[in-house]
């Protein structure tokens, strides 16, 4: 039998170490660019749904009256009113604390922001009448972008 020499497996080792440190470093640099890019889709996921979110609530409390422009805490608000077993609730959209807010309750308690529930994060919201019937929504996100909705209150219109 004839007896080999250590070089050959040496080689064959440290080419198997250098495919194994740049196998790693890949799929490090890949999971980089994936959280890099799976924020980027979260944010502009919470944007978009912030906005239709509150156009599909103002669509739903579509009835004559029941819609109204308003302020509530340090901010404007949307008011949406509605009538359950007799007794009459209104939901308002506010934003609380870099957070868009939804707190339903009866008509006319007085109540702290603190005590809505979040829906996602933003900065501000501005919330107008341009003509009888048609809202501006003026929505501001966390890194200072704004996305304006004129949303027509079809009963009003």
């Amino acid at each position: 039998m004839k007896r080999q020499s250590g070089a050959g497996a040496l080689a064959a080792l440290a080419l198997m170490c250098v495919f194994g440190a740049t196998l790693l470093l890949s799929l490090a640099a890949g999971a980089g660019v994936y959280r890099r890019v799976a924020d980027r889709v979260e944010r502009s996921a919470a944007d978009r749904v912030s906005l239709s979110y509150i156009t599909a609530k103002i669509h739903g409390s579509d009835a004559a009256g029941q819609v109204e422009a308003g302020s509530f805490g340090d901010g404007d608000a949307l008011f949406l009113y509605q009538e359950y077993d007799g007794i009459a609730y209104e939901t308002i959209l506010y934003v609380y604390n870099g957070q868009l807010m939804e707190m339903l309750c009866e008509r006319g308690w007085e109540q702290d922001p603190e005590f809505g529930e979040a829906v996602c994060p933003v900065r501000s919201l501005e919330v107008g009448l341009t003509a009888p019937g048609l809202l501006r929504l003026t929505l501001t996100d966390l890194d200072g972008g704004t996305q304006t909705a004129d949303v027509f209150v079809r009963s009003e219109g």
